[in-house]
């Protein structure tokens, strides 16, 4: 099974598609389906499925303690990416992020955090993602 990670935002997002060895991050717009389940959990009108290198959300999931790891250089690029991206729409709005085993939109939020991306790092503190766990990260005054 996959993890879906799903995104809010105030504004639309260019949407793509997944391109073996070439895509790090991609947004998709949900199915109807999708939309149905993952709605009621978010404000920011605009969602997206957020996708990988390995084309499903699974490799936006790394673990900060094995950064110096030589194995596991090529899996610091999609959270590299997805990193960037949430730091430069905080600059501007409140960003929502969402995790659940895909199929599973309905499972209820187990966790409600906010964070301050500012304070995130790839090589100390990643965040994730985690199941069931709702994330706001807070625009940047």
């Amino acid at each position: 099974m996959c993890y879906s990670v799903y995104i809010g935002t105030t504004e639309k997002q260019e949407v793509g598609k997944f391109v073996p060895n070439e895509t790090d991050i991609y947004f998709e717009e949900l199915s109807e389906e999708k939309e149905k389940g993952i709605r009621p959990k978010f404000k920011n009108p605009f969602l997206y499925y957020v996708g990988s290198d390995t084309n499903c959300s699974c490799g936006l999931v790394f673990d900060s303690e094995e950064f110096d790891n030589p194995e596991e250089q090529d899996n610091k690029k999609s959270p590299t990416r997805l990193l960037e991206f949430i730091n430069k729409r905080t600059e501007i709005e409140d960003l929502e992020l969402y995790c659940c085993w895909d199929g599973h939109w309905d499972d209820p939020i187990k966790d409600r955090i906010e964070l301050d991306i500012r304070t995130i790092s790839l090589d100390k503190n990643y965040f994730g993602p985690v199941l069931n766990q709702f994330i706001v990260f807070k625009r940047k005054n």
